[in-house]
This record gives C-alpha cells, structure tokens and sequence, in this order.
C-alpha cells in the first residue's frame, strides 16, 4: 500500500478540500508539475498527462509521481495566471480564518 505525503502545516493553515467528484483534472486546467516539469496536454493522441491530483488541501495539487503535495499556483506556467490563482488562495484561507473564529 502506497503511504501518500502529509503536510500537517498545509492542511492547518488551508484547510481540507471537501470530498467530492471533480469534473475536470488538473491537467485539463493547464497545470504541469513544478518538478516534472511534464506539459499537461492535450497530446497528439488527445490524451493528458494525469500524473497530478486535486490534493487533500485546499489551494494544493499532489502529484504521484513526486508523492508531494505544491501549490497549485507553482503548477502553473503563465505568472498572471500563477499571480491570480495565489491571491485567490490567500483570500479563501482569510476567509475560512474569519469563520472559524465566529464559531
């Protein structure tokens, strides 16, 4: 049995992605592992490269290959883009902070 990656500091200061179905794959959405460095796709056989997966934390992507979970704005090859998807990660964690300290 495969033991995945943990990041207990991901998981306290984003918090866990709630369970769910996921229409689309990260690759579809364009991001690539930071360190594989692999294009997402599509390829000329109209495949994608799915080593990547919406990881345990929110704001994060695992990648199997690696077994390490990243930011899913290092994942991305545009900056703007990259720059976008970080602040919208900051804004959600802000956000998840704010309710947790009304309850």
């Amino acid at each position: 049995m495969t033991e995945y990656s943990k990041n207990e500091r991901a998981g306290e200061l984003m918090g866990f992605r709630p369970a769910g179905i996921a229409i689309d794959q990260p690759c579809e959405l364009g991001y690539r592992c930071p360190v594989c460095k692999v294009p997402p796709g599509p390829y000329p056989d109209g495949n994608f490269d799915e080593r990547l997966s919406w990881s345990e934390y929110n704001s994060f992507l695992w990648c199997s290959v690696c077994n390490r979970d990243y930011p899913s704005c290092l994942c991305l090859e545009d900056p703007t883009h990259a720059t976008e998807i970080f602040l919208d990660s900051v804004r959600d964690a802000l956000k998840r902070g704010k309710e947790a300290a009304h309850v």
